[in-house]
């Protein structure tokens, strides 16, 4: 095992030594919001380019007390820098910042590692050098011949009966695999993949790349094939976990414990994430039949015959038999899986029943862990509110989303670190609890791209990613100065100098339910009760659920923060109206309108932008578009926007301007309804000279500013007309 020595591991692990100034030591995306976080003192700083020479100079925020950590702290905001390159922070009398980068595509290595991930956990294959480097090892525990323990049992297949249930991704630090929380983490894979699939077009290296599938499918497969196993084809129940009576020892996969695993006890939680991962399974793999024939179809009926499982039997709560001391996974609360798993078999069948039991177990949202999955359904429905009329209320899940969002976003604002997290948030896998914060806000930010929504969900990936008490980056191989001793067996066991990359860590605990195993915590504070030893379990392994919504986090904020302005910005009036008199048409048709819709089609995908385009002569459309990963959602903001151009005779963006430098509110206009009407960018008039407006150019699914943006840039184009001065 590679141990540090006890004084320098109290030195990073919070100390008074630990970097002064707290930063994502990865960097931005060129219009993200850009924070950082300095000692109660600072006042002044400036931002260094690579040669020295000063980019950007600030003043500090006001001093704010962040009880987790017991700091008062000020918050350093430089979001004007854009211009891409490396960069540092400087205040007089502190050490300089650590390196950080603002890159168009910064985020694409994390995504890339933070996935790959999986790879390296996979269970009975071998990781070959051209895949795995140096983390090269032999398959471990193929699970060919897997026996059905006691508690298992059932007539058709008695204890002692062998099964095979191979693949699968080994849960955490640990060799055993568990099915509730892989439920949790391939759904969050699957989603990813379903809301942004342009962004995983790049091949990670991992054995299945370049077979014509996009790569994060192929790991989420890996896993959801050895799922699959564990359901009983009798009855459809399914057991809870597969697992070694204990746990093995700190050894490599192939040299772990050769004594028999078992298949343990079926339950309703595991019966319901199930259910619920392969009836989103089932429609997101739909286009991929080719590859993998009768798989969507298959996976959706073993969802129903596992729902009807839970359904006779509500109430089978996991406990560990007296024999088996492996994770528990214990979870007496029912409800949130019955919903979810109802969310998603509604979304994959259309069924009104599951539309029922949904409501029947609804409860109120909260952030998603493995063991509180009712947001998970809700994600989805959002994703998918156009198909859910008659059968839900599309209104409820837009404010449920919201709520939530408004709630989180109004922690931050308050925040000292800027972070959503409160005291009560730092348990067993915090760095999980501030991402999957991070995704729900992002799923709101999706329905109404309300700028604060964006910057708390940046917050939570800067957190992980350095700006936290500790200056630790929270990912293996990924920062400055990442951690470096996961409790992670092959991490601890492979002999290699640096631990497998990509890995979450699981974050500051005040649990520290591992003190006795440990050399002492530096701090009980919340955000300081964190060891980087490999050692603790309690702060310090790695799990798959943990490291899904870094997955998903870091490929939301590259596609959905903006490229041109994510601030809102005073814009003169008088240039917005000279812009609508020079963007008008001597002719317009439907071969104009195709080609127009072309030309807006081509800039959204060139960008990866998930937009949905429409054009619109009077009541006719001629041109729709949705590019990948568009939300369904868009085409009612599109009726919204075209309604306030045909009312106004502006553009939708002139209006908004016009209502806010007004002091006025876009989203409450006097006689208005709001449900018609959206002050929001996007939507334009076409003009044509001599006859005036006959018609509409839309965009949406980026903020406003953008997607006004989007749509001037193609007029221009279509129309020829360079920048005017």
């Amino acid at each position: 095992m590679k141990r540090l020595a006890l004084s320098l591991l109290c030195l990073v692990a919070g100390g008074a030594s630990a970097q002064a100034i707290k930063l994502n030591q990865v960097g931005f995306l060129p219009q993200a919001q850009k924070l950082a976080v300095a000692a109660q003192g600072v006042g002044e700083f400036e931002i260094l380019k690579a040669d020295g020479k000063t980019a950007f100079r600030g003043t500090a925020g006001a001093a704010l007390r962040w009880e987790p950590s017991g700091e008062s702290v000020r918050v350093l905001d430089f979001s004007a820098l854009t211009r891409p390159g490396t960069y540092r922070i400087r205040i007089a009398g502190l050490p300089l910042s650590d390196p950080f980068t603002v890159n168009a595509d910064g985020y694409r290595a994390l995504n890339s590692a933070a996935l790959k991930a999986f790879y390296f956990n996979r269970s009975a294959i071998a990781l070959e050098p051209q895949h795995a480097g140096p983390w090269a090892r032999p398959a471990g525990h193929p699970d060919d011949k897997v026996v059905v323990h006691a508690s298992a049992a059932s007539a058709s297949r008695p204890a002692g009966t062998v099964l095979s249930s191979p693949k699968g991704w080994y849960d955490a630090g640990d060799y055993n695999k568990y099915v509730v929380n892989s439920g949790i983490s391939t759904y969050t894979l699957l989603a990813a993949f379903e809301h942004f699939p342009a962004f995983f077009r790049q091949d990670i290296g991992i054995p299945e790349s370049g077979d014509g599938i996009p790569d994060i499918l192929d790991e989420a497969m890996w896993n959801l094939e050895w799922m699959l196993t564990m359901q009983d084809p009798q009855d459809g129940g399914v057991y809870h976990k597969l697992t070694n009576l204990r746990f093995d020892g700190i050894v490599m996969p192939h040299a772990a414990s050769t004594t028999p695993r078992y298949v343990v006890a079926k339950g309703t939680a595991a019966a319901l994430d199930f259910a619920a991962t392969m009836a989103t399974a089932s429609r997101v793999l739909a286009p991929y039949d080719s590859k993998w024939p009768g798989m969507s179809a298959r996976m959706l009926a073993a969802a129903q015959a596992a729902w009807r499982w839970a359904e006779a039997h509500p109430g089978v709560v996991f406990k560990n038999p007296q024999d088996v001391v492996t994770g528990e996974y214990g979870d007496a609360t029912l409800g949130d899986e019955f919903a979810w798993a109802a969310a998603e078999l509604f979304i994959a069948t259309g069924d009104g029943r599951y539309a029922a039991a949904l409501m029947k177990h609804d409860a109120p949202l909260s952030t998603p862990s493995w063991g509180n999955v009712a947001a998970l359904g809700w994600m989805s429905l959002a994703h998918h509110r156009a198909r859910l009329a008659p059968g839900l209320d599309r209104d409820l899940v837009a404010r449920r989303i919201d709520g939530l969002a408004a709630h989180l976003a109004g922690a931050w604002r308050s925040s000292g670190y800027r972070l959503a997290m409160r005291p009560g948030d730092f348990v067993w896998g915090s760095n999980a609890v501030v991402l999957n914060q991070g995704m729900m806000l992002l799923q709101a930010y999706r329905l109404k791209p309300e700028p604060d929504y964006l910057r708390a969900a940046q917050s939570s990936l800067d957190y992980v990613l350095g700006r936290n008490p500790t200056g630790l980056s929270f990912v293996t191989g990924i920062g400055a100065r990442p951690f470096r001793h996961p409790h992670h067996r092959p991490s601890m066991a492979d002999g290699v100098e640096a631990p497998v990359p990509g890995w979450l860590s699981g974050g500051p605990n005040p649990g520290q339910q591992d003190a006795k195993e440990c050399p002492p915590y530096p701090s009980k504070l919340p955000a300081l009760s964190y060891i980087d030893h490999d050692c603790s379990y309690a702060a310090n392994e790695v799990a798959i659920n943990w490291n899904a919504p870094l997955v998903y986090v870091s490929a939301a904020l590259s596609v959905l923060t903006p490229s041109t302005m994510t601030q809102e910005t005073t814009v003169s009036l008088d240039a917005l109206l000279r812009e609508e008199q020079l963007l008008q048409f001597d002719r317009f048709d439907r071969d104009t309108a195709t080609a127009l819709g072309a030309a807006l089609v081509a800039r959204a995908r060139s960008a990866s932008r998930p937009v949905t385009v429409e054009i619109r002569q009077g009541d006719e459309v001629l041109f729709a578009q949705a590019m990948p990963g568009a939300s369904p959602n868009h085409a009612d903001w599109i009726r919204r926007k075209n309604n306030m151009v045909k009312r106004t005779g502006h553009s939708s963006f002139y209006t908004h301007n016009e209502v806010r430098q007004a002091g006025g509110d876009h989203d409450k206009l006097p006689g208005l309804d709001m449900r018609d009407y959206a002050a929001h960018g996007g939507a334009y008039p076409i003009v044509v000279r001599g006859r005036g407006a006959v018609g509409t150019v839309t965009a949406s699914g980026l903020p406003g500013a953008d997607d006004h943006a989007l749509v001037v840039a193609a007029l221009k184009d279509h129309l020829k007309i360079g920048e005017q001065p």
